[in-house]
């Protein structure tokens, strides 16, 4: 596990601090499950604190304390943007008669951040975000996903909203006529599709 440039005896303060609350303020011994979940927690918001700084060398003589609690604020303020994103997108949002589309944002989206623990497992998914984006976040975990796969979402809304519903549906029923049920990215069936009737026009 990389502990973000701190020794193990910078972090099991932090971790046993968390511990601390995890119990309710009772004691700080969990088991050896838990006490890795939250380390990875620690490093989580540590990790977040570091990539917000333009030079890494600049988090250098924070405190591994400081540097958790700095990156705890950002996870908060991300759950927060992730919010607002959603209900500004929420009301205009159309899923085109895709079920997979439509279970992940208004059912997916509502319960991870109904079950999101930000403090005390930051770094959990939670969703399997079923329907595919065009862009690769594998490599995210936690909000830091959910954000990025819902500004994914948003995109492809804005591009679909400049095209007629109608038509939207008439290019997705032309490339399946079950397309309602398959697990695929729309706005990528649409595209390629526009891509083909330009291409077939210049030719």
């Amino acid at each position: 596990m990389e502990n973000m440039g701190y020794s193990p005896e910078e972090l099991m303060p932090v971790v046993e601090k968390l511990a601390f609350q995890y119990t309710g303020c009772d004691h700080s011994s969990v088991s050896y499950e838990r006490a890795q979940m939250l380390m990875e927690a620690v490093l989580y918001c540590i990790r977040e604190f570091r990539q917000s700084q333009g030079d890494a060398l600049m988090a250098e003589d924070i405190p591994a304390g400081e540097a958790y609690r700095r990156g705890q604020e950002i996870v908060m303020d991300k759950v927060r943007a992730l919010v607002a994103l959603y209900n500004e997108m929420i009301p205009d949002f159309k899923d085109y008669g895709c079920l997979c589309l439509r279970d992940t944002v208004r059912k997916g989206i509502p319960a991870f951040l109904n079950s999101y623990d930000f403090k005390f497992a930051p770094q959990e998914t939670l969703l399997t975000l079923d329907y595919p984006v065009q862009e690769h976040l594998e490599h995210l975990s936690g909000v830091n996903r959910v954000l990025s796969y819902m500004k994914c979402i948003c995109a492809e809304q804005k591009y679909l909203g400049g095209m007629d519903e109608r038509e939207v549906i008439a290019i997705l029923r032309g490339y399946h006529r079950e397309y309602g049920y398959l697990i695929e990215n729309i706005c990528e069936i649409v595209q390629k599709r526009r891509a083909d009737e330009e291409a077939s026009l210049e030719g």
